[in-house]
């Protein structure tokens, strides 16, 4: 969990002066369970000295991928959605442009993070000029596929900033701190204290059809815990519920394209995922999608680039 909340706290901090690239060191974030985050982040900074964050999803270039086998593995998250922050009268994405020269985009598989960072980032600006707040007056949360976002993570896209220089980029994936909460607390290696890993749970008693007849059946993964469990529930009234497994993401799509991962997968869940996404998420994400109305969701290539460490 240090890590999400330590990746929010830069994207928070870093989004108060996007003109200049500065980096303000001030955040105002949401209490979550009686606790301020803020508090917490703090403490995590000062007590660990933690360093800046940089992306796990480190890209390789697109030569080293078989593009028909990344194409046809990132389908299967066509319906998961992701949100990020971009600029809601062109869809250009803000990100983080560091003093090594790459600049790193989030994507939240929760809407409600992204809403927290965005009016957090648009209330510190009130105290700036008005410039600033025009500026972040125009941030929305946008959704996309994550599928969209995944085959980002495995290209590295340059983006023009505000100063019309072109930077490369990485894109990082964050969920929910519920959802680290409750990984770490199956998995005991410390994988989920590890920044950029995103928890997606499964059980293996939990299968669902084929995609194709005759083939192998599906094991069906939740970005969130209680999802599971309320799935097989509904599905199973009255059983037993399984233990619930988990795996990373990342590490999961890497196997899917051959790419190589860092143990954290399992060959079932690579061989046959079948992504749920949350009913509130896709709720959220058609609302998003009908606020845009023509605007670009997120355009790749152009960015807003706000300081970073």
């Amino acid at each position: 969990m240090k890590y999400l909340l330590l990746s929010l706290f830069q994207f928070l901090v870093c989004c108060q002066e996007a003109r200049s690239f500065s980096l303000i060191p001030k955040n105002n974030a949401a209490k979550k369970s009686g606790l301020d985050r803020r508090d917490s982040i703090k403490t995590i900074i000062t007590t660990l000295g933690l360093p800046a964050v940089t992306a796990i999803l480190n890209p390789l270039p697109t030569n080293a991928i078989d593009l028909n086998l990344l194409d046809l593995q990132a389908k299967k998250f066509r319906k998961a959605p992701a949100f990020a922050i971009v600029n809601g009268e062109t869809g250009v994405p803000f990100m983080i442009l560091r003093n090594t020269g790459l600049a790193t985009a989030y994507f939240f598989t929760n809407y409600d993070a992204a809403q927290i960072v965005l009016e957090d980032a648009q209330k510190d600006a009130k105290e700036k000029d008005l410039d600033t707040v025009k500026f972040w007056d125009d941030a929305k949360i946008s959704a996309v596929s994550l599928e969209f976002a995944l085959k980002l993570s495995k290209g590295r896209p340059r983006a023009s900033a505000q100063n019309n220089a072109k930077y490369e980029t990485v894109y990082d994936i964050i969920p929910s701190i519920k959802a680290l909460d409750d990984a770490g607390r199956i998995e005991k290696s410390g994988i989920f204290n590890e920044q950029g890993r995103v928890p997606i749970f499964y059980m293996s008693e939990f299968e669902v059809a084929p995609e194709v007849e005759g083939g192998e059946k599906r094991i069906p993964v939740f970005f969130e815990k209680s999802q599971l469990i309320s799935e097989w529930e509904k599905k199973y009234p009255g059983s037993t519920v399984p233990a619930v497994k988990v795996v990373d993401l990342v590490d999961t799509f890497s196997g899917m394209v051959g790419t190589g991962t860092s143990g954290g997968t399992d060959d079932r869940v690579v061989k046959n995922l079948y992504v749920v996404a949350s009913p509130d998420s896709k709720k959220k994400a058609i609302e998003c999608e009908k606020a845009r109305g023509d605007i670009p969701a997120y355009k790749t290539g152009e960015m807003i680039a706000v300081g970073g460490k």
